[in-house]
């Protein structure tokens, strides 16, 4: 044993460590562009099949909330290979809501909403990288983010509906044509939430946060950011080493 090793440990019993609560971000590259860990392009079928592998036993950590973000490549059109179908997407979310390992630690679930995507912006997209045609469509989107919404009702866990947060912002009303599509005209202020018709802008997340924030605080009272205690003291009664 270096001596490295024995003074790390010598302070880890001194001070007697005590690991944190977890919150953990399981997404795809919406999740990545926001706190650099996610898997870009996963769909919730390839999600459900990591989450067993990473997901920490509660003798290692506790997982006091997760959120869970999937849909924009679910949604991929046919023949696309990111494509899940839609029900199989419904039941890809229910089994990682219940999935035992989420379960077991009595984990408090988030579900995000796939956004909206903007066929405008995401034509220029798909053609740099020789995708043709579309790749997603705004009225094929909303079909997924109606869906998991549905799913985290009946599951009775905090939604985070992105896809009406940004048509909030987009100024869209409910049985208009779907803003983000090209059966109208480019809608300016949806563009400014996506930098490419599908990742998202710094307006963008800034919408995303505010709008989980609100699902956390409303169904999740105990667990909103003001809730939380401080572990350690100010600066002007904290000890010296």
């Amino acid at each position: 044993m270096t001596s490295e090793m024995s003074l790390a440990q010598g302070y880890v019993q001194a001070k007697s460590y005590i690991p944190y609560d977890q919150i953990l971000l399981f997404g795809d590259s919406i999740t990545q562009f926001s706190a650099y860990q996610g898997r870009g392009g996963y769909t919730s079928s390839q999600g459900l099949n990591v989450l067993p592998q990473f997901f920490p036993p509660p003798h290692v950590a506790k997982v006091r909330m997760m959120t869970v973000f999937f849909g924009a490549n679910d949604a991929v059109l046919p023949p696309g290979d990111q494509y899940v179908p839609l029900e199989k997407y419904v039941q890809n979310l229910k089994a990682i809501i219940q999935h035992p390992v989420v379960r077991y630690g009595d984990t408090k679930v988030v579900l995000l909403t796939p956004p909206p995507v903007n066929e405008y912006q995401l034509t220029a997209f798909d053609l740099s990288k020789g995708v043709t045609p579309l790749s997603r469509s705004a009225n094929n989107t909303k079909l997924y983010a109606d869906a998991c919404r549905e799913v985290g009702k009946s599951l009775h866990v905090a939604i985070a509906d992105i896809w009406s947060a940004f048509m909030r912002e987009a100024g869209w009303v409910q049985g208009q044509p779907i803003a983000g599509s090209k059966e109208i005209p480019e809608n300016p202020k949806l563009a400014s939430l996506l930098v490419d018709g599908l990742h998202f802008s710094g307006d963008g997340y800034k919408v995303m946060y505010d709008e989980v924030l609100r699902a956390i605080r409303e169904t999740y009272p105990e667990e909103a950011p003001e809730r939380q205690p401080v572990h350690f003291p100010p600066y002007q009664f904290a000890e010296d080493a």
